[in-house]
């Protein structure tokens, strides 16, 4: 009699998974049941596979709290993401006590398929051993001989057609800006803050460093009248730095003896990967921070790894700095990240603590000496308040006849509250933070925090709503809104340079396709979407821990130190914010590899 049961509650499982997996749901139906014979048939292919899954795995006693907590937080995400991302709101999962029901159901079952899933994977990369089989290829001799210079040289040959078909570089808006910015013409981010000098054109709105080397490059081509061929001298040296670090990556991989397949498995994401040679192209700030944040993984992978020694901190120093001047929020991954070195790595606090003061002393200097010695404007504080000017946005479009005139006077004087609801988008913030008044003092914020938090209480469901909607995709994988860029940019042409493509569009066509069409590639297409990618993140994270490998958790810290910069941006599910540690993810996933296998530590499971 017990066995019938198990085999019932296996098969209530099974319909439970798939269905929460395929079938779509609306307010109006708990599930929309069609008659097609092609969207049927998956979903029973899908619901034998999941009978015959937890058939097999389910009588296992899965008891390990961290694997548990992993598998209840992919529940969520996956069942109130998927509201979320229908109608906006949680609508689908509290609509009607059936609607509740059936999401009780979704995630009973969600919770049972990642807690076997995430046990299954942790088990078998604990135990498996791998046997590397002699070969007598000669390119796999020479892979092994010369791994950095192998690697680049595939790489770069991987590139080549994405150099030639998008020569001079793909433009998008804030390198057209900063271009602009150095070749002393006006930009909206002038618009946006208190101008030190109006004859500054500059502002810190983008990183300085980037907007130089970009505006640099272009000028140079300027004033040998080829504008083109400058803006391509930048984008050699940005393919350059990324394809030589991610050969340095590999090369260093294989010296930490991860084995010869990872090794070439992380050469054919980085040279065939559409995204890989898309955004080496593309003249954005995030492909050379992203670059960096591949190197600062490394070293503080290198620092708990090995020995210390006075050229690692100085290596770890130059890099920490490099991603700080590279991205305007690099300073929190190195805030977020390097401190815990200190209680990892107990024996070598002096050398991390002088390179953390070191990094503290320069950043406080170039923000607040130089920069201004040079008059160049830093950012509005209206970049890091998405949160909870959204917040207030949506309470002002549902409930704007609500609100009491003193507390419309506060937030008109900061955000237009006359079109604030109009205004209003739940995935990007943009339209809302862009009429902040770069006029307003501390005390006029002050006033504003103090309605902000009157209104929490008056109206926390939509403060809620507003925030999830804004961040859901970086955790729901079933949302991707992938975009590459490669379609020709207008902004420089419109200025008034002779900015242009050596091929056209149709010549490009195929590239493009490829790119467009990767992430849709079932299974090797999750490699680019948003959200598998934080779930990785934090299944490392959960098995770090459960193998007492708690030391080498700050290698994670810096993914999530830019998981937290989206959470907090003004786009939701915005690829070029998650870029940097989606590139990162086959270092940081391969190194940590070696780290659960070797010196292994028992642990109940």
């Amino acid at each position: 009699m017990k066995k019938y049961w198990y085999h019932i509650w296996c098969l209530a499982l099974a319909i439970g998974t798939s269905m929460g997996l395929l079938m779509t749901q609306d307010i109006k139906h708990i599930f929309v049941i069609t008659r097609h014979r092609t969207e049927s048939l998956p979903l029973f292919i899908v619901g034998i596979f999941f009978f015959w899954f937890y058939e097999k795995f389910l009588h296992h006693k899965y008891k390990n709290r961290v694997f548990q907590f992993l598998a209840l937080l992919f529940s969520f995400f996956l069942v109130f993401g998927y509201s979320y991302d229908v109608v906006g709101d949680a609508s689908i999962v509290n609509h009607s006590i059936w609607h509740v029901l059936v999401s009780i159901a979704k995630f009973m079952s969600f919770y049972h398929m990642f807690v076997i899933a995430i046990t299954l994977a942790y088990e078998k990369i604990t135990t498996y051993k791998w046997k590397e089989k002699v070969t007598n290829s000669k390119i796999n001799k020479m892979f092994m001989s010369h791994p950095f210079l192998f690697s680049w040289i595939v790489i770069l040959l991987c590139y080549l057609p994405y150099l030639i078909l998008f020569y001079p570089g793909v433009m998008c808006n804030d390198p057209s800006n900063q271009i602009r910015e150095v070749m002393g013409m006006h930009t909206r981010y002038m618009d946006s803050v208190i101008l030190l000098d109006p004859n500054v054109t500059i502002t810190n709105f983008n990183p300085i460093l980037h907007t130089l080397l970009v505006g640099g490059c272009f000028k140079l081509g300027y004033t040998i009248g080829n504008v083109n061929l400058g803006l391509f001298l930048y984008t050699i040296i940005q393919t350059l730095i990324m394809t030589c670090v991610f050969a340095f990556a590999i090369s260093y991989m294989k010296k930490e003896g991860v084995p010869r397949l990872f090794l070439w498995i992380t050469l054919i994401i980085f040279a065939v990967v559409p995204v890989f040679p898309f955004y080496a192209v593309a003249t954005n700030k995030d492909t050379i921070f992203s670059a960096f944040i591949i190197l600062y993984v490394i070293q503080l992978y290198d620092v708990i790894r090995h020995d210390a020694t006075s050229k690692k901190f100085i290596l770890l120093f130059i890099t920490s700095l490099l991603v700080i001047l590279l991205r305007n929020n690099g300073i929190y991954t190195i805030l977020l990240s390097l401190p815990f070195l200190l209680i990892a790595e107990k024996e070598k606090r002096k050398g991390i603590l002088t390179v953390l003061c070191l990094l503290i002393v320069c950043y406080t200097g170039y923000n607040k000496v130089l920069l201004p010695s040079l008059k160049i404007s830093n950012t509005s504080i209206r970049e890091v308040l998405s949160i909870p000017f959204q917040q207030t946005a949506r309470v002002v479009k549902k409930h704007g006849q609500e609100i009491p005139e003193d507390e419309r006077k506060i937030i008109d004087y900061l955000l237009d509250f006359d079109t604030l609801g109009t205004r209003y988008d739940p995935v990007l913030s943009d339209n809302v933070k862009n009429k902040y008044n770069k006029y307003a003092t501390t005390e006029d914020l002050m006033k504003y925090f103090q309605v902000w938090l009157k209104q929490f209480f008056r109206y926390p469901v939509d403060y809620f709503d507003a925030t999830i909607a804004n961040v859901y995709g970086y955790f729901y994988p079933n949302t991707s809104k992938w975009y590459i860029y490669y379609g020709y940019n207008t902004k420089l042409e419109e200025a008034g340079f002779d900015y242009q493509y050596a091929f056209s569009l149709e010549d490009q066509k195929k590239l493009t396709d490829y790119g467009e069409a990767y992430p849709y590639i079932p299974i090797i297409g999750m490699l680019v979407n948003i959200g598998f990618v934080v779930w990785i993140y934090f299944t490392m994270f959960g098995m770090l821990l459960v193998n007492k490998k708690g030391k080498y958790l700050p290698v994670l810290l810096p993914a999530f130190s830019l998981i937290l910069v989206c959470v907090a941006s003004p786009a939701n599910t915005y690829f070029r914010y998650a870029q940097p540690y989606i590139f990162a993810l086959p270092i940081t996933m391969f190194l940590l590899y070696q780290i659960l296998t070797k010196e292994k530590k028992k642990s109940s499971l």
